[in-house]
């Protein structure tokens, strides 16, 4: 299936009857966190959730980043995960950093 995962993911999972395992957010940092609530629903009890580029190559806490959209969806992604008591989550930093998160 080619598209764009917000839309696609709900009805594969509502046409199909499914819950997912397992899936990987890696794209428009600047929608990180609607794909991450778009998930959420569709997710199994202990299913993980891996986000990349969490760390932004160290853009996320850079200050000449400030007004950079896709900095500013990493850094509102990577608070909205911290604050959400359905998961358990954490940020593994290699390279550009990948977020483990396990749906509760």
């Amino acid at each position: 299936i080619i598209g764009d995962a917000i839309t696609e993911a709900p009805k594969l999972a509502q046409r199909n009857g499914i819950q997912f395992d397992m899936a990987f957010i890696d794209g428009d940092k600047r929608t990180y966190v609607d794909t991450y609530e778009m998930l959420l629903p569709l997710m199994s009890k202990g299913a993980f959730i891996f986000a990349d580029n969490t760390l932004w190559d160290g853009h996320v806490c850079d200050p000449s980043y400030l007004h950079d959209k896709q900095t500013i969806g990493i850094r509102e992604f990577n608070d909205h995960v911290a604050d959400d008591n359905r998961v358990e989550q954490v940020i593994i930093p290699l390279r550009d950093g990948l977020t483990a998160i396990r749906v509760k």
